[in-house]
């Protein structure tokens, strides 16, 4: 056979490596030296014929196994001289390490890691010359196919293209002398080698494939991305360093954690899964190391062997690149079930792993170790803190100015939003401009990047409404829209001036505002909560009262929780029309159905008190309302039926200024001489409107007077000739 000379160049004892292709090459000609010595066993180099028999041993095989006595039969046993090779070649490759010296220090062309990384791996996992040998067995495999046929001759196996324990075995006891095998029964790989470089494979002892962990594999070849993770339910977690500390405070406890010695399990509890990344991504940045984030969802889904996968790669990354770990718990139904599988407490168990943070939407930790937990809650950011962020995302880069009508104040006080919903936003938003190509964000592109993530699923019990309607629209006294604007600067401030002035702290109730509208029929309740909408630009939902109601126990208060319970950091607000059935005065208890009643009762205004967004609320019955809910209500605005020149403002306002008008129209005489609401008024205007327009012509008296008599048809009410007086000659025609 060809010798250690031969395979390795002389001249280049104690010189440096240049490259990691040149380290690797020489562990290659190690292997090819061991391989050829196992062939030649089988007859290279000589007159015998090689062969390979599968599943079959063959007679002339069997006598080679025992022709010779016992005492001297060799089959793969103990090659000394072969063994002085596998040293010398050992030897050759560490003079060169020596050479090099610090320039291993130089990082390869991806500039991650170390040039020399088969000599990174080796020292990082303490691995022997043994287990270097394994590694490079199972790496062969990888980058030169021919290595797969040779493997399949060697174990009589050619459908067995990787090479098993078996082999491995059988080659390293030809060049390591008996003493210092060490094997164990059942033979098995190291603990080392176990843990980190080969998953375990259907296959048990000797029969099983040395299947090198792919982030190993990948690592070595010389194809490892930064971003690499090793496994599909593990993302390495970056952020924009220019981003700044949101979260001082909590950033303090996390690098206190990560100071303490031990491998401790911290658990933060956050609606929010993008803020406890922030602060863990800004403790790992101060240590120049990486955030490796497990979605324990999708980790709880794979199989065995992709969680075994799994693990190896998290420790082998924690292994050679240091850094945080962390896990985002979701506390789904599918999740649960898995929270007892052995695999997942092993997770969190992993001595190899250090200190581990758990995160996820639970007020307490998830029952997945047997570690004790710290807790470390991470409430929604402040409105002045919002305000930053707003601040920054939209503009941190100054390729955007801001537009005069857009206030960042009030979109951090009136959207209590987390810090992933408005980094979110921003990059929406900052989308939307671009398409416009003005160099300006407005409010307007802001609250419609809001509006596409603030829809909110109520299950039918609520429905969204358009608010269409300005201050212009609605025709109502100066102090009534005196109280509707202060209810509005209230809620639009709430935050910011409760925490700076402590009125958040003093308060028993949650901080949300609630407005009581009531008055007649068709006075523009729904209107007013329209105008309420659009002035703090929430989006406004109608609760649907005939779907809340049940006649089965309990399921009232079911329906008012999936209400509230949606709606809860959702930024919205909540309009119950006909409010009086929900809010009706309690009654004396004199059976099972009033004392039911009167618990949904209790149990609605609990929740509205703790409600922290904006409720409306509209009746046309104020004095059915209970007077406990009266009390905690923040205002009341009584919507009057219009006056004479309320009515004049209504019929000469509500048509559009398209809209063609005969030069008769009189509605100053229409005002005076009909006592109707807003709602009849529009509903006239717009339907003569239609009239006329069928027939090609201005809107006049007559197609007025026509549309005043189906609406009168319609409520009931009889045509007075002394009421309708002028209009009626258009009637007759």
């Amino acid at each position: 056979m060809y010798e250690y000379p031969e395979y390795f160049d002389q001249n280049k004892i104690d010189m440096p490596y240049s490259s990691s292709s040149e380290e690797l090459s020489d562990y290659f000609k190690l292997l090819d030296m061991v391989i050829e010595s196992f062939l030649e066993r089988k007859g290279l180099h000589t007159a015998r014929k090689l062969y390979s028999s599968g599943l079959v041993i063959t007679e002339s095989e069997l006598r080679g196994l025992y022709d010779n006595p016992p005492a001297i039969r060799q089959k793969d046993m103990y090659d000394p001289v072969l063994s002085e090779m596998v040293r010398s070649a050992f030897d050759y490759i560490d003079s060169r390490y020596e050479a090099t010296g610090k320039t291993n220090e130089q990082q390869d062309s991806a500039g991650i890691l170390p040039m020399l990384r088969v000599k990174y791996i080796r020292d990082t996992f303490s691995l022997d010359r043994n287990e270097i040998f394994a590694v490079i067995m199972a790496l062969s495999v990888c980058v030169d196919r021919t290595y797969e046929r040779i493997y399949g001759f060697l174990q009589d196996e050619i459908s067995s293209p990787r090479p098993t324990t078996g082999l491995y075995f059988a080659m390293v006891k030809r060049f390591t002398k008996p003493e210092d095998m060490a094997l164990t029964y059942p033979i098995r790989l190291s603990d080392t080698l176990e843990r980190f470089f080969f998953p375990k494979q259907k296959e048990e002892g000797l029969s099983q494939a040395l299947f090198l962990n792919p982030l190993i594999r990948d690592i070595l070849s010389g194809n490892f991305r930064e971003d690499e993770s090793g496994s599909k339910a593990v993302e390495i977690y970056r952020e924009n360093e220019s981003v700044p500390v949101f979260f001082d405070r909590e950033k303090s406890l996390l690098d206190h954690e990560l100071s303490l010695e031990g491998d401790g399990l911290l658990y933060i509890e956050s609606d929010d899964k993008k803020a406890p990344l922030h602060i863990l991504f800004k403790a790992a940045t101060d240590k120049k190391s990486s955030l490796s984030v497990l979605d324990f969802s999708k980790f709880s889904q794979m199989s065995r062997e992709e969680k075994e996968l799994t693990l190896m790669a998290i420790k082998v990354r924690a292994k050679l690149f240091g850094g945080i770990i962390a896990v985002l718990y979701v506390p789904d139904r599918e999740a649960k079930n898995h929270t007892n599988d052995s695999m997942s407490e092993e997770l969190l168990d992993e001595k190899d792993l250090g200190k581990i943070f758990v995160f996820g939407e639970n007020e307490e930790p998830p029952e997945l170790s047997s570690r004790a937990a710290a807790v470390l809650k991470m409430p929604l950011p402040s409105a002045e803190l919002r305000c930053k962020m707003w601040e920054h995302f939209l503009f941190h880069d100054k390729e955007y100015e801001a537009g005069d009508d857009l206030s960042l104040a009030d979109l951090s006080d009136c959207y209590e939003m987390s810090y992933g919903s408005i980094m979110n936003i921003c990059l929406q938003t900052r989308a939307m401009a671009r398409l416009e190509n003005t160099g300006v964000i407005t409010k307007d592109l802001c609250l419609k990047a809001i509006g596409k993530q603030s829809r909110v699923n109520f299950s039918s019990l609520a429905s969204h409404v358009n608010a269409v309607y300005g201050w212009e629209d609605l025709k109502i006294t100066p102090d009534q829209a005196k109280v509707l604007k202060t209810a509005c600067d209230r809620y639009r401030i709430k935050n910011r001036l409760g925490e700076k002035w402590g009125l958040k702290k003093k308060n028993a109730y949650g901080n949300g505002v609630s407005v009581l509208l009531y008055g007649p029929p068709g006075t523009g309740k729904t209107m007013a909560a329209q105008v309420v909408s659009k002035e703090l630009s929430l989006p406004l939902y109608r609760v649907d009262i005939s779907r809340i109601f049940s006649k089965y126990i309990g399921e009232t208060e079911k329906n008012l929780s999936s209400i509230f319970d949606a709606a809860k950091g959702a930024n919205v607000i909540l309009f119950f029309d006909e409010a009086d059935a929900l809010f009706s005065k309690r009654t004396e208890i004199s059976g099972s159905n009033d004392k039911y009643s009167n618990s949904e009762t209790a149990f609605l205004l609990q929740k509205i008190e703790e409600y922290d967004g904006m409720s409306i609320l509209a009746t046309n019955y104020y004095q059915n309302f209970d007077n406990a809910f009266i009390r905690r209500i923040t205002y009341s605005v009584n919507l009057k039926s219009p006056d004479e020149e309320q009515r004049y403002q209504l019929w000469s306002t509500i048509l559009p200024p398209e809209t063609e008008l005969d030069k008769d129209l009189d509605f100053r005489l229409l005002a005076a001489q009909f006592d109707l609401s807003g709602s009849n008024i529009k509903a006239i205007l717009y339907s003569a409107a239609y009239m006329a327009g069928a027939e090609g012509a201005p809107l006049s008296m007559r197609h007025i007077a026509r549309a005043m008599q189906y609406e009168y048809q319609k409520l009931g009410r009889l045509i007075n000739t002394g009421e309708f007086g002028p209009l009626m000659g258009y009637l007759q025609d």
